[in-house]
């Protein structure tokens, strides 16, 4: 008989998620009702704010590159002067040719 009330209870229980769930898929969280809205933003850009968009980011682009390009070549020149300035004959000195 303790079975039989516990499967009662569970039955309700199902009943009651399968409820909410209903309710839950009218909500604004939902992604079946993300779907239904329209788009909020009903101003258009013009061409010339897209343009200028597009120049902009361009600009930064290029911006971009260019200090990349530097902190490399710095880099390297870094990199070469401390290569230059060791004296490489110490590791080499038990190897003969």
């Amino acid at each position: 008989m303790i079975f039989g009330g516990s499967a009662i209870g569970a039955n309700q229980s199902l009943n009651a998620n399968r409820a909410l769930l209903a309710k839950r898929k009218r909500g604004k969280l939902s992604f079946v009702s993300s779907k239904i809205e329209t788009n909020r933003f009903t101003k258009k850009a013009t061409p010339e704010q897209l343009q200028e968009i597009r120049d902009r980011i361009q600009k930064e682009k290029k911006q971009e590159q260019i200090k990349s390009i530097l902190i490399t070549i710095v880099a390297l020149a870094i990199l070469y002067l401390i290569a230059t300035s060791i004296d490489w004959h110490w590791l080499f000195k038990n190897f003969k040719s």
